[in-house]
């Protein structure tokens, strides 16, 4: 299969992928903070889920300097609940989208 260029992507096959993998759709977890992030995160990684702590983006940050938890969209339903056993609730919700774009998802 030839590779194309196409809109800044490449695309093989007519795919669009980025640096040989697929595009991905991921959540992120919104934290009132830079700890309650690195909890949340410890938590799901006791419970096997990978999580990534980041800046959470200005385009959705409603309280100026908060923190995500950024994680693959199959496991949401997971990490809910050991969030909720944790008795750690996020305070938002989003969905990451492919191209960059970011939903808010309601719980």
């Amino acid at each position: 299969m030839a590779t194309v260029e196409g809109g800044g992507r490449k695309r093989l096959g007519g795919i669009p992928w980025t640096r040989g993998v697929k595009d991905m759709v991921y959540y992120l977890i919104i934290c009132k903070s830079l700890t309650y992030a690195q909890r949340t995160a410890s938590v799901l990684s006791k419970v096997g889920i990978t999580a990534h702590i980041m800046r959470t983006p200005r385009t959705i940050a409603s309280e100026g300097c908060s923190h995500g938890v950024k994680i693959a969209q199959r496991r949401l339903p997971d990490a809910l609940v050991a969030l909720n056993r944790a008795e750690l609730s996020p305070q938002r919700v989003f969905i990451m989208e492919a191209d960059g774009s970011y939903q808010e998802v309601r719980l």
